[in-house]
């Protein structure tokens, strides 16, 4: 009786070696694959490219991680295209990480004049310091932007600070963006007390909670769906980015695993065809 073709066992080294290679190689190189087209995400896009040039976006409000990778993929990818748009931006942390990641969202989108973007700082953007208080702070910004802060994140009176002297409260703001957490929490005051439009980046831990206020809020809030919704806004603004690896790494490990899981069958079924033929050989 032929014998049957012996399988490779199947390390689990080789199946860690092969999901290092993944992430590595999404990270590297964008393979486009593909993703289907979130509504909410479209509407969202479509709204920021109805703002005139000039119009003021505020960034902030949102519970933060110092680096939540999820959430800056789309938040990226808007401050991209409000740039491209010739829109302004005033970041507003309520959180002491929010400092820092705004500042890193605004960075890794190379806006800024030192990197070859239309952006010039004082002009078109401003980083202003971190304001306790949470819902507390964000009502009394939206009441009166210069009686609750005196200097940006530098130290400069925002009185000497262009686009400052354009933006007094709730009235100067067209859109607001919110990344990572908690926009259930304060899309009362923003847009149920103030009517100013909302962008909520979420977590996908957080979308589910999120997304029932856009029936709330029906043309006034938008919510994206973690990586998925970064990535959608990206290939609508024509820059893939995080997003985008973030999608081609879950369609290439989902493969992989497939793979691991028929391989590690066969592996079974050879095994239990080889001891077949080792009784028969006994007997």
């Amino acid at each position: 009786m032929g014998r049957m073709v012996k399988v490779p066992e199947l390390k689990s080294q080789w199946i860690w070696a092969v999901v290092l290679i993944i992430y590595i190689s999404t990270g590297v190189f964008v393979l486009n694959a593909p993703f289907q087209m979130s509504e909410a995400t479209v509407r969202a896009y479509d709204y920021v490219e109805s703002l005139k040039p000039g119009s003021i976006c505020v960034l902030g409000g949102g519970n933060v991680f110092a680096f939540d990778l999820e959430s800056s993929a789309g938040q990226i990818a808007a401050i991209k295209h409000i740039a491209r748009k010739g829109l302004k931006l005033v970041e507003f942390p309520t959180g002491v990480e929010g400092i820092i990641f705004h500042r890193y969202c605004i960075d890794a989108a190379h806006v800024d004049e030192q990197y070859g973007g239309p952006w010039k700082y004082g002009r078109d953007y401003v980083l202003l310091p971190y304001v306790p208080g949470g819902t507390t702070a964000v009502v009394a910004f939206l009441t009166n932007v210069h009686n609750l802060i005196s200097t940006d994140l530098f130290g400069t009176p925002i009185s000497q600070i262009p686009l400052m002297n354009q933006m007094r409260d709730y009235r100067d703001i067209a859109l607001w963006f919110m990344p990572h957490w908690a926009a259930e929490t304060y899309s009362p005051y923003i847009i149920g007390e103030r009517g100013v439009p909302l962008l909520f980046f979420a977590q996908a831990s957080n979308y589910v909670t999120a997304a029932v206020y856009m029936n709330i809020y029906p043309d006034k809030m938008w919510v994206t769906n973690g990586f998925l919704g970064g990535a959608q806004y990206e290939k609508l603004v024509g820059a893939p980015g995080l997003g985008q690896s973030a999608v081609d790494g879950y369609t290439l490990l989902s493969g992989a695993f497939i793979a691991f899981v028929v391989l590690g069958n066969i592996q079974l079924l050879s095994r239990t065809g080889t001891k077949k033929e080792e009784v028969q050989v006994k007997k």
